[in-house]
């Protein structure tokens, strides 16, 4: 993280806007029953989301219930390693993906800085331009993130309502948030449909969380069985040798050769060799 970011951060800056809190709700006059409802609504939203049959119906409904108040579109985005982000759920378009990718913003992101600093209130991204406008100096770190901003707006995002989410499963996602979009909507208009949705946009996001990571969630890449391993797997398989055989085959040193194994056990759930050449071609990754 950016020192300048850090100490924002770690500071705890704060927002000049004040969000109501779930008990504010103008659903109802009674203060017991104005929590009750975001419960049941809570309890709706996982209902929902948990009987899609498939990812496709899975971020069709999640639109349907964004549509609904307002919203047109989301992100879920995992801080998995150190300058890396990983996307599992989105509507937003691939090419937005690909030129955040080719600009290498994502080592200067201040949101994935303030995931790192461990918050869990959400914020606005136009928080970001506003701490930016509000610097004595201009930075190389804050240059960037005003092209990411850029970036975000020339695919019509002028705002985005950033909310902090746990893993509930220990997959390794610790870090993660889940933003709203509104494409085409000016950051005013916006802050005011989040002003009015605060409490039911905080409880869906924990909804799609939940059951994002226990029944749509990708294999995480570092979980994933990179080329050599596989290559080695295929190897044994298809000539049925041992491992120092295969080693010598592929003109590798046997040093080399478990380490491989040792990434393809791990990757494949094994603690055997064998098991681990059988587990490949039983997936499909290898044939014989």
């Amino acid at each position: 993280m950016s020192a300048e970011c850090q100490s924002l951060f770690k500071k705890g800056y704060k927002f000049t806007e004040c969000y109501p809190k779930p008990s504010e709700l103008t659903l109802s006059t009674d203060d017991d029953e104005r929590a009750l409802i975001v419960m049941l609504i809570q309890i709706d939203y996982i209902r929902t989301l948990s009987a899609a049959k498939n990812l496709e119906s899975f971020n069709k409904e999640i639109i349907s219930i964004l549509s609904n108040l307002g919203f047109s579109d989301y992100v879920l985005v995992c801080k998995s390693a150190v300058n890396a982000i990983e996307t599992p759920h989105s509507s937003l378009p691939e090419e937005l993906f690909n030129e955040y990718e080719e600009g290498k913003y994502c080592r200067f992101d201040m949101v994935l800085d303030y995931i790192n600093a461990e918050n869990t209130d959400p914020i606005l991204l136009s928080m970001i331009e506003h701490i930016i406008e509000s610097s004595p100096m201009m930075t190389y770190s804050f240059e960037k993130n005003l092209q990411i901003l850029a970036l975000y707006r020339k695919f019509g995002i002028n705002d985005a309502f950033v909310i902090p989410v746990q893993s509930q499963r220990g997959s390794g996602y610790d870090r993660a948030v889940f933003s709203v979009m509104a494409l085409g909507v000016d950051s005013d208009e916006f802050a005011e449909r989040v002003k009015q949705y605060y409490p039911l946009l905080r409880v869906l996001a924990d909804a799609v969380s939940l059951i994002s990571e226990t029944r749509f969630l990708p294999a995480r890449q570092d979980q994933q069985i990179k080329a050599k391993p596989l290559r080695l797997l295929n190897t044994m398989a298809r000539h049925d040798l041992s491992l120092a055989q295969a080693a010598e085959n592929l003109c590798i040193s046997l040093d080399t050769a478990n380490k491989h194994m040792a990434l393809a056990k791990q990757a494949l759930g094994t603690n055997s060799q064998a098991n681990a050449v059988y587990l490949a071609v039983s997936k499909g990754l290898i044939s014989i």
